[in-house]
């Protein structure tokens, strides 16, 4: 079968399989164990299946053909179907890839050390397969290129390719720890920070549309957003002050007839909100209240901030964004300084207030509806709005089209994505094209889209296919 089939590519050898089998797409589908419309999307080309789902297609092939095919054939010829990935990325495989062919290393050789099989390691050089316990085979080929390749061109040739002083490699632990920090990320940042990638995936993957939305309609347990009075304007100190001024502001703006847009910008991190789920429900259910009147919100992000305060802060809005209703934005200038702001403004309210980095308790905040603050407060927002360039593009189930439309078209440029292999999440889908954008899709109804730009959501999510090993 697999010399027959060649490089047949992976759609064309799906429907061959069907047709060979005489079943339904459908039949395949519920057989695998994937959704129909995933299937659909392989079979276009529209998308590229993970390792994981592969073998639920070879197992669901097998199976159906009564005996006739074994899995492992059927896995065998549905990998080589699949088009190469244009060497965009810089993912483990591609610097595996690199580090091999730089000291001339042949498959071989890596393989005997690994135990693995050569094919399967060209497919991980390839960019095809993404090794689900790569920590072990990071240690052994580091361990093993430190003591096999020490001579002084050697040397010279992974001291230009990893970046690392030759001095550091002289010591032969040290020249297997540089390598192993370059196999893993490409430079010195530790792989931890793809924990943090990983918590906001685990929280995306969780989030049901239907039940929030269900939920912001419900007071049940909570104090009325609207009350019958406007929240009188003051000036506070402290973070529990702060949280109670952001409701106070929200009240504020659902009472008022302005149909003005609302700008959010903080610096600050989450204090507050990430410890208390029912003050953060509330936040939320306010900001998805005032969607629900038709006010257009922009939230605009400081990404010079450490990426965990980043993803916390994304955990908490993403699931407004996926109504499609709240537009996230970032400050192309990020705030680098000591001093940590905040300002929210409505046609009906202005909340503003700074804190220097780590002392937020001390930080002091004013809410107000003086129509001269006001005014002041909206063209200073409307100035960082200027400063801001897109952090998202927001795919609903009704813009697929359009999704689509732009990966052909980056396709036809040249641009093919990697997937990102991430079989902890079963509905989460993910890929990246390195320099230029990385896209997670949320599989379950309703589906949704989110594709970034920016390099560090890019970086965050390629580490992704890099796991770390539980000890």
């Amino acid at each position: 079968m697999k010399g027959s089939v060649g490089a047949m590519e992976f759609g064309y050898l799906l429907n061959d399989y069907l047709h060979r089998l005489g079943c339904t797409a459908k039949a395949l589908a519920d057989a695998s164990g994937v959704s129909a419309i995933q299937l659909s999307r392989w079979r276009n080309g529209s998308r590229r299946p993970s390792d994981e789902m592969l073998r639920r297609i070879a197992m669901g092939i097998a199976k159906m053909s009564g005996g006739n095919l074994e899995e492992k054939e059927v896995l065998d010829s549905l990998i080589d179907s699949l088009p190469e990935t244009k060497r965009v990325g810089n993912g483990f495989g591609m610097r595996l890839d690199l580090l091999l062919d730089a000291l001339k290393i042949r498959n071989s050789e890596i393989s005997r050390i690994l135990n693995f099989d050569p094919s399967y390691l060209s497919r991980i050089r390839a960019g095809k397969r993404n090794p689900s316990n790569v920590e072990p085979m990071i240690d052994s080929v580091s361990r093993y290129i430190a003591r096999r390749c020490a001579s002084g061109n050697e040397l010279a040739v992974v001291e230009g390719l990893i970046g690392a002083p030759a001095a550091a490699l002289e010591n032969v632990e040290n020249y297997r720890d540089a390598l192993a920090v370059w196999l893993r990320s490409g430079g010195a940042r530790p792989i931890e920070e793809s924990k943090d990638a990983a918590a906001f995936l685990e929280a995306l993957e969780g989030f049901d549309l239907n039940e929030f939305l269900s939920d912001c309609r419900s007071d049940e347990g909570l104090e009325p957003l609207v009350p019958r009075q406007i929240p009188r304007a003051r000036s506070v100190t402290g973070i529990k002050n702060l949280l109670r001024c952001e409701m106070g502001f929200f009240r504020a703006t659902a009472l008022s007839d302005s149909t003005e847009r609302i700008l959010i910008y903080s610096d600050l991190p989450p204090v507050g909100l990430k410890e208390n789920s029912e003050q953060m429900k509330r936040w939320m259910q306010a900001i998805a209240r005032l969607t629900g009147k038709g006010l257009e919100i922009v939230i605009i992000y400081d990404m010079e901030r450490p990426l965990d305060e980043i993803i916390q802060s994304l955990g908490m809005t993403i699931p407004l964004f996926m109504t499609g209703r709240v537009r996230p934005v970032y400050l192309s200038e990020g705030n680098k300084g000591p001093f940590r702001h905040l300002l929210f403004v409505s046609g009906a309210a202005v909340l503003s207030g700074e804190s220097i980095s780590g002392h937020y308790d001390e930080g002091v905040f004013h809410l107000s509806y003086d129509a001269g603050e006001l005014y002041y407060c909206r063209k200073r927002a409307e100035a960082l709005l200027e400063k801001s360039q897109p952090l998202m593009e927001i795919y609903t189930e009704k813009r697929e089209d359009e999704l689509q439309r732009f990966l052909n078209e980056e396709k036809r440029n040249g641009f093919q994505p990697a997937q990102i292999d991430i079989p902890a999440f079963r509905n989460i889908v993910a890929m990246a094209c390195h320099g230029r954008w990385a896209i997670v899709s949320k599989e379950t109804a309703p589906r949704v889209s989110f594709l970034s730009r920016h390099p560090k959501l890019i970086d965050a999510l390629e580490q992704l296919g890099i796991p770390s090993v539980d000890r």
